[in-house]
């Protein structure tokens, strides 16, 4: 049998009037024993110094950092690219340049009138889950648990073709846009829940103490401080959402991604009518991202 032993390790950091830490190595020592089953002592014992300068960290700013991640990721792809054989056809997807500048307005339009919905839907929903009222929070439930666990797909043919259909609604992006948001609404549900939840109890008594009504604790009191909470939750959530439009397509929605697709069957230039189509999801979902780590940094308190 093998046993090893490792010596510990000592760092000494020294301060310095820089706000970049030096570590400085004092001295490295690592011994091996190795021991055999029949000796009593180590047959050969292995002393290994190491010793080194002092170590500076190099600093940089995030959006630096960013950046240099960004172009390296964006030069591998450029690299990959140019070793998939045969010819790109990208003059013959510039002719079509027009039909993705009309979807991705589409996909714009949709996106925002769906966003908005979805944070009224979440949290109204939100309040019936947290409501005393039974029927209202059964109401809150059901609804959350049939849109979670069923298919977008599902929920865009449905309201499309059965309940559109029922009442006499044949716009189609009215009815798109009402599906998106009841999807996307329910998981925002459970997103403001958990933060109304969060808040402490005290804030409330607190709220009511010095004279507010439960309306005023609500809006003043709690909902800044759960809003806050959930802001990260539902920068992805609406992030996804923005994604989730794609489906739209199987409705007959001219958006950015139906409009790609048919760009491909004019051309027969699979790859060269799909990486505008993520360039254009990028154009979307990288502000929103931009914007809600500003929002979250805006909400933030302690600095």
């Amino acid at each position: 049998m093998q046993a090893l032993e490792l010596f510990c390790v000592r760092y000494e950091v020294t301060k310095v009037k820089t706000r970049i830490p030096i570590v400085r190595k004092k001295g490295l020592l690592a011994a091996f024993c190795f021991i055999t089953g029949t000796a009593k002592k180590p047959t050969a014992e292995l002393r290994l110094y190491i010793s080194s300068r002092t170590l500076y960290a190099i600093g940089m700013s995030r959006s630096f950092a960013h950046l240099i991640v960004a172009v390296a990721v964006t030069g591998l792809l450029i690299l990959a690219c140019f070793q998939v054989p045969g010819d790109w056809n990208w003059s013959g997807v510039w002719e079509y340049r027009q039909k993705f500048i009309h979807g991705w307005l589409v996909t714009l339009g949709l996106s925002l009138a769906a966003l908005v919905l979805s944070v009224a839907i979440g949290l109204v929903v939100a309040l019936f889950l947290g409501a005393r009222n039974p029927l209202l929070e059964a109401t809150g439930r059901i609804y959350v648990e049939i849109i979670r666990g069923t298919p977008l797909l599902v929920q865009l043919l449905l309201g499309f073709y059965v309940i559109a259909n029922a009442i006499g609604l044949e716009n189609r992006f009215v009815v798109g846009t009402l599906v998106l948001a009841a999807f996307s609404g329910a998981y925002m549900a459970e997103i403001f829940r958990g933060g109304l939840n969060a808040i402490p109890k005290t804030q409330r008594d607190s709220a009511r103490a010095i004279g507010l009504t439960q309306w005023q604790s609500f809006r003043l009191v709690i909902l800044p401080q759960a809003v806050r909470l959930v802001l990260p939750a539902i920068a992805g959530q609406l992030v996804s959402l923005i994604k989730d439009s794609s489906l739209l397509s199987v409705i007959a929605i001219s958006e950015l991604t139906l409009n790609a697709r048919e760009v491909n069957s004019f051309t027969y230039s699979t790859l060269e009518s799909y990486v505008p189509l993520a360039i254009g999801y990028l154009m979307l979902t990288l502000p929103l991202s931009a914007t809600a780590r500003w929002l979250e940094a805006s909400f933030r308190y302690e600095r």
